[in-house]
């Protein structure tokens, strides 16, 4: 399956990384890096399959680290998994709500 990223997942994934390197070592931020990394090839070799969070736009969650999960959709017929947003779990929920409804 083809993985492509939303220019909204870019965007937060960019700035959830940005926001670590204030926060986080060099060693830290490769460690986040490869555990996004492992995941997407988890999930795009469908060796996992995240929780569903919205049974109408087939959303599924996939967490990260405790902070930090994006949010993806499968379409099965194009073989496309399509990665929505990253999101600080930390954050409103409202604002989350609003990144996957636009």
């Amino acid at each position: 399956m083809e993985v492509v990223w939303s220019r909204l997942a870019l965007i937060t994934y960019k700035e959830i990384f940005e926001n670590l390197q204030f926060r986080w070592t060099v060693r830290e931020m490769r460690i986040f890096r490869d555990l996004t990394q492992n995941l997407v090839d988890k999930i795009k070799t469908q060796q996992i399959a995240c929780p569903v969070i919205n049974e109408r736009l087939e959303i599924r969650k996939a967490v990260v680290h405790k902070n930090v999960s994006f949010y993806y959709r499968i379409d099965l017929s194009a073989k496309k998994i399509y990665i929505i947003t990253f999101f600080n779990n930390r954050m409103n929920p409202e604002t989350l709500i609003k990144f996957l409804n636009e």
